[in-house]
């Protein structure tokens, strides 16, 4: 299986690649938590293999979780559970594979509902041979300003909504040029690699944005604006509106 995006008339062959950590801040075992009688992580997979973009693969530092997979027919690795981020996961089970693909894609494991614009728009980043990863923006909401846990891209869009970024913070004065970023990435495998041997910089770890090592290390990131924002589940809150947009929707 592979995607059909096109660059000069060859196909891109894309892997996503879902990274599942058992371990969770706000809400504990995330992944495991029930949306309409599915598990989370379970969820995230099957939407994206109903899009038919390239194989899907969840690398996870849990048997709970790699059982899980393994028992509903999903793809998947165990992988350390030193891992500092998502990206240094996908890099381990990138590395535990033996096909080699163009792209790879870091989806999160707790986006529940995704539209296929998602990755298939920001993969068609990469027909820019300037691109190194690839990312999404959707508007930024008034309220959100103020809001340190909503990451803000500082990007200048051209007529195609594309632009590369010009920083990423948790603080924004206004809404001029700050886009509400979603944390999906797509990687070319070089890039990827690369991107986890540098050590962190002083951004990283101040902002506590893993993007700003590839930024601070001149890895350009290419952005693109989508016209909705898929939810991301990271409180209880989040995750009861997410069961009834589920239970109201029928989906």
């Amino acid at each position: 299986m592979a995607i059909v995006i096109k660059k000069n008339k060859k196909n891109l062959n894309l892997l996503i690649i879902i990274p599942a950590r058992i371990g969770s801040t706000r809400l504990k075992k995330k992944l495991l938590k029930k949306i309409d009688g599915t598990s989370m992580i379970l969820r995230v997979a099957q939407n994206a293999l109903k899009m038919k973009l390239g194989p899907v693969l969840v690398a996870t530092d849990s048997k709970q979780i790699l059982d899980l997979c393994q028992r509903n027919g999903i793809r998947v690795v165990l992988t350390s559970r030193k891992h500092k981020s998502g990206t240094d996961r996908i890099c381990e089970a990138y590395d535990l594979i033996d096909e080699r693909f163009d792209l790879v894609v870091n989806l999160q494991g707790d986006l529940p509902y995704f539209k296929k614009e998602l990755i298939s728009k920001t993969v068609k980043l990469f027909c820019d041979k300037e691109t190194d990863i690839g990312s999404a923006v959707c508007d930024l909401d008034e309220g959100e300003i103020d809001d340190l846990n909503v990451v803000k891209a500082n990007v200048v869009l051209n007529k195609n909504d594309e632009g590369f970024a010009i920083d990423f913070t948790r603080k924004a004065t206004n809404k001029k040029n700050f886009y509400h970023h979603i944390g999906m990435y797509v990687y070319k495998p070089n890039v990827l690699k690369k991107f986890v041997l540098l050590s962190q910089t002083k951004n990283e770890i101040d902002r506590s944005l893993e993007q700003m090592r590839a930024m601070d290390n001149g890895i350009r990131i290419k952005l693109v604006k989508l016209s909705y924002n898929p939810p991301s589940i990271d409180t209880l809150s989040d995750l009861e509106k997410i069961r009834l947009h589920f239970k109201q929707n029928d989906l």
